[in-house]
């Protein structure tokens, strides 16, 4: 059904508007016809064109199926064009046709020079009918070009939270398991060799799994609260690994203050202890490095690698999934890099760099 067909308020008001239409173009039929000496020129003007052309506002509301069939994004320009000009030919031939057969019937209401008026007036006809054609031809690929933009953004938005649904979910599903499995351990070790360094553990613990439960609630964090976790996180992961990390963490004020989504360094940071430092059988390091240059943020994640060491399986989910992350949030505006080299293994993220006059740090998502 035709848009405006199906909301009677908007068909109310176009109809009113082509009643004004009518009555100029009456008007103007007037003024062509002036040196015929029709008598009553008004009453023969007004009483053909008036129905007359509302019948071709019916006529013109036809032409939207035919541009909902003939979309530029699936036909050629030249075959829209010539369709179009083929329906437009046929269209007005029709409604002139229509109109002769209704100046004919004229003199049944005591108007006796209809046919003589159309004639007079036939050159206008033909040049406004066209024009109205063409002019609702346009309204309606500008109609049917603004929902398909809306439905598009609409698919976009609707897949963007998805994405972010769905790797959320992911990220959660990753980090407690493993997390709780491996601290529970450390904890059980602790007690026996270090039972004074529980507590100050458990803490650590405890802010971890806050940050990662509340951190939903919140679009963006500061980069200051990303590496307060991470750091809360190799504060387990050095108590597994005693004297087998080395962690240099350098981040420049500016970038402190940078907004980023949540858990955004987690799994870079995870995928260093799982494939460097655990994989390894000495000793290996980790450097996290964050600046701001050029209105964006760069953090450059660099693990040590131990070539003759254990390969621990992997899937690329990591990456995988933070690459989509990032794309549903800054669309093409990132850049994502891996680099392996002898003894290393780096991964460089750059965003838009944004902050916020007032942050919040993590200690008040409780």
């Amino acid at each position: 059904m035709h848009p405006l067909l199906s909301a009677p308020r908007n068909f109310i008001v176009v109809f009113v508007f082509w009643l004004f239409i009518c009555c100029c173009v009456a008007m103007l039929m007037v003024l062509l016809a002036t040196n015929a000496n029709i008598e009553q020129p008004y009453a023969h003007s007004f009483v053909l064109i008036l129905p007359w052309y509302l019948f071709f506002l019916f006529i013109c509301f036809s032409n939207y199926y035919l541009c909902q069939l003939l979309q530029f994004n699936v036909y050629s320009l030249p075959v829209v064009i010539g369709s179009q000009f083929i329906a437009l030919a046929i269209s007005v031939s029709l409604w002139l046709l229509l109109g002769f057969g209704w100046a004919s019937q004229m003199d049944n209401v005591g108007l006796l020079e209809g046919n003589y008026f159309y004639q007079r007036t036939f050159n206008g006809h033909c040049l406004l009918g066209a024009i109205l054609y063409c002019t609702w031809i346009l309204i309606h690929y500008t109609y049917l070009h603004a929902v398909a933009n809306e439905q598009k953004k609409a698919e976009e938005l609707q897949q963007q939270l998805l994405i972010k649904s769905i790797d959320f979910t992911s990220v959660k599903a990753s980090v407690h398991p493993h997390f709780m499995y491996n601290s529970l351990n450390t904890l059980a070790n602790l007690s026996l060799v270090a039972p004074e360094k529980i507590h100050d553990l458990c803490v650590q613990m405890a802010d971890f799994l806050r940050y990662s439960v509340n951190y939903s609630s919140r679009p963006q964090v500061s980069l200051a609260d990303e590496i307060n976790h991470i750091q809360n996180y190799l504060a387990v992961e050095r108590e597994r690994f005693p004297e087998k990390i080395k962690l240099n963490i350098r981040i420049s004020e500016q970038a402190n203050a940078a907004q980023v989504f949540p858990l955004l360094l987690f799994p870079l940071i995870e995928n260093s202890i799982k494939h460097g430092i655990n994989s390894s059988t000495d000793s290996g390091f980790i450097s996290v490095d964050a600046t701001v240059a050029n209105e964006t943020l760069t953090v450059r994640i660099e693990n040590s690698v131990d070539p003759s060491g254990t390969k621990a399986d992997s899937t690329g989910i990591g990456l995988s999934t933070l690459r989509k992350r990032l794309h549903a949030h800054f669309g093409v505006n990132f850049q994502l890099y891996t680099k392996t080299t002898d003894g290393s293994f780096i991964v460089q993220v750059e965003l838009p760099f944004t902050i916020h006059l007032v942050t919040q740090s993590a200690e008040s998502l409780a």
